[in-house]
């Protein structure tokens, strides 16, 4: 098994540019929750004030789920400006604290077929709705259920939460990936329905909570953000960071679940309206206020291949390295040093092993070696 740790100040740029923030079910542009969602400081204390006072979360899950309320918790005991308020089998009333429904009205331990996946777990859903009608947002988390369910089945998830959707439409419903623990093909299936899911937020304006995102990126304070993958069936899987290796709570370690505590945190305050503009990625990515790097495609949207012109120092090589929004690494398009500073690069839509990518959002980041440039985004059509 391979494991790369990828510095990442270029992608995190990236995913900070691909949410924006609207508090309803239908969205101008989907909301996504990522290791880039986890800065508590970078929200001004206003719109957590907004979120403790607008926000009531409706949320169901078993042991890995909890790994979001125990940093939840850890945070609060850090710094009670972030109170939380925790109820289970009912919705919590603490004023000046996020207030939480913590499982349904019979459990705590909440697994798929009671939640969303048959009509029994539907209804209780809709009795917590129906008798909490306060509650605005309602999320249910995995444990390891899509290391081993079939597509179908992910789709099944998929079309359970669009139903409730519709039968609620004052309710934000959260999307949720599966951890990101298991390796080999266990861990490759988890992959496949964990991008499902995210096309689907992207697609459809939805809200993604990306627990395995989450899982995979650890901030090193002395490199930066790394991420952890191996290599399944020619694809960069993303896995837990050896970092958050552990058993303290919900199968990992504190720091695991203070870093989901505090991407809790950022989609709460995005629900409640608060808005991260340019001055966030400028102020909490290395070198972001000095950039003066231009990316441009043409055309974009694109089917085929697009002709993407660079502008940036003129005699450092460059990189175009482009993502998808699960973090994964598709290609690295290199561009030699250039008198004048313009260059231009080609993409035929393929990743590294010539294989057509899936529609959807593509993250470019243009760097000079370990240097920050421009970041823009870029939709392929199929």
């Amino acid at each position: 098994m391979r494991k790369s740790l990828y510095p990442a100040a270029l992608y995190t740029l990236a995913v900070l540019m691909l949410g924006s923030v609207v508090c309803t079910s239908a969205n101008s542009e989907p909301i996504i929750i990522t290791h880039a969602c986890t800065d508590t400081s970078a929200i001004p204390r206003a719109w957590i004030d907004a979120a403790q006072a607008g926000i009531r979360l409706h949320y169901a899950h078993t042991s890995h789920g909890g790994q979001l309320t125990t940093g939840l918790t850890r945070i609060e005991a850090g710094d009670t400006a972030y109170s939380v308020a925790i109820a289970y089998r009912s919705l919590a009333t603490e004023a000046g604290a996020l207030c939480i429904f913590d499982g349904q009205e019979f459990d705590t331990y909440i697994t798929p077929d009671e939640y969303w996946e048959t009509e029994a777990g539907l209804d209780s859903t809709r009795n917590v709705l129906d008798h909490n009608p306060t509650i605005n947002v309602s999320m249910w988390s995995w444990c390891t259920q899509l290391n081993y369910y079939s597509q179908a089945q992910c789709q099944a998830y998929i079309d359970a939460i669009s139903l409730l959707e519709s039968e609620y439409p004052a309710v934000t419903f959260v999307y949720m990936t599966c951890n990101a623990q298991a390796s080999g093909s266990s861990g490759y299936n988890r992959y496949l329905n964990n991008e499902m899911i995210r096309q689907h937020c992207i697609d459809n304006d939805k809200v993604l909570f990306d627990f395995a995102d989450l899982d995979a990126w650890w901030y090193n304070p002395s490199t930066g953000w790394e991420v952890s993958s191996y290599e399944e069936s020619g694809t960069d899987v993303p896995l837990e960071h050896p970092q958050f290796n552990g058993n303290e709570s919900g199968h990992t370690t504190y720091e695991s679940c203070e870093q989901k505590g505090k991407a809790v945190w950022h989609m709460v305050a995005r629900l409640a309206g608060w808005t991260p503009d340019s001055a966030y990625a400028a102020q909490h990515v290395p070198g972001g206020a000095e950039r003066e790097s231009l990316i441009r495609a043409e055309p974009n949207p694109f089917r085929g291949s697009t002709s993407i012109t660079l502008a940036g120092p003129a005699v450092a090589p460059a990189e175009l390295r482009i993502f998808n929004v699960g973090g994964q690494h598709v290609r690295t398009l290199s561009c030699g040093a250039s008198a004048s500073g313009f260059r231009t690069a080609e993409w035929d839509g393929r990743d590294h092993a010539g294989r057509d990518v899936p529609p959807g959002v593509y993250l470019l980041c243009l760097g000079y070696g370990d240097a920050a440039g421009a970041t823009a985004k870029l939709v392929v059509l199929r």
